[in-house]
């Protein structure tokens, strides 16, 4: 077992020293600098071996300590530890386990981090969304693809705001299967990255989230349809104007950006006919009423 203050004292020394040494590699004289350079190497070798043994074995301290290392050492070699790391029951360190991933130059970190959006901390989970966005998009779609098939609803969630942040148009389709979800905070984020994305192909899947059960996704579907700017979406948001109190500003908004100004007077005028029609059979129940009740009463 690795001591707290032996471990976490070594592996401090050898980072400066690697620091030091590096800083100074640009005024070594180019006749000792190969010398140098292999000097360097071989550090950063038994500083790997350190780091990955007190990863996996150190206590919390040490542990830390180890993760925070590996951050600076941008080893690929360290990659395997540093997913397992991601289960660590250490908030911190599983942070600087990603942390120490995303300076890794690598595909292999991807699956990693990926699985890292999942974690119960949100300093871990934005630090992973952060590390996937600086990542080249066409080795991070298809993993997020996957984790839209994720059993975990908060997995989903995440990973479909990370796509629609991402502007990925490939996963137009697999966000839209997700606008069905058992889970409204999965619909709302897969309408949300709908909206981000743009993409027509999502139209009628958002027209059929303006009769959600919930609130926020309905409101969202209103938004993502007035952006879309899609003219399949007039008759919808017609009728959510009618019929819904609640989104009929919002429905409005999008009927003008969708349509033009000149789209709101009909709306103006089918809901007061609407208030006079209501007004119109309800004067019409109550007649029958007071007749029926007469009747009774002689």
């Amino acid at each position: 077992m690795y001591s707290t203050c032996d471990e976490c004292g070594r592996i401090r020394a050898l980072i400066e020293q690697l620091v030091t040494i590096e800083s100074d590699l640009a005024r070594v004289d180019p006749g000792a600098r190969e010398t140098a350079v292999e000097q360097v190497a071989n550090l950063k070798g038994q500083l790997l071996d350190v780091l990955c043994g007190a990863l996996s074995s150190g206590d919390g301290p040490v542990r830390r300590a180890a993760a925070y290392g590996l951050s600076k050492l941008q080893d690929v070699q360290a990659v395997p530890v540093l997913a397992r790391a991601l289960s660590d029951s250490d908030e911190t360190v599983r942070g600087w386990a990603v942390e120490a991933l995303a300076r890794c130059s690598s595909p292999l970190v991807v699956d990693p981090l990926v699985r890292a959006l999942g974690d119960e901390s949100v300093y871990v989970y934005y630090s992973a969304c952060n590390a996937l966005r600086s990542i080249h998009a066409d080795d991070v779609r298809p993993a997020l693809q996957r984790e839209l098939l994720s059993s975990e609803p908060t997995v989903r969630k995440r990973a479909a705001k990370l796509l629609g942040d991402m502007g990925e148009a490939e996963a137009v389709p697999h966000l839209v299967s997700l606008t069905t979800d058992p889970d409204a905070g999965v619909r709302y984020e897969a309408v949300e990255a709908l909206r981000k994305i743009g993409d027509s192909r999502a139209v009628d899947a958002l027209i059929g989230c303006l009769d959600d059960e919930s609130h926020e996704v309905r409101l969202g579907a209103v938004q993502a349809l007035r952006w879309a700017g899609d003219l399949r979406a007039v008759e919808p948001l017609v009728a959510v104007c009618l019929e819904n109190e609640e989104l009929r500003l919002l429905a409005i908004q999008a009927l003008r950006e969708i349509a033009g100004d000149e789209a709101i007077s009909p709306v103006v005028v089918a809901l007061r006919e609407s208030r006079e029609l209501v007004r119109a059979t309800a004067a019409k129940i109550l007649g029958l009423s007071r007749r029926s009740h007469k009747i009774g009463v002689s």
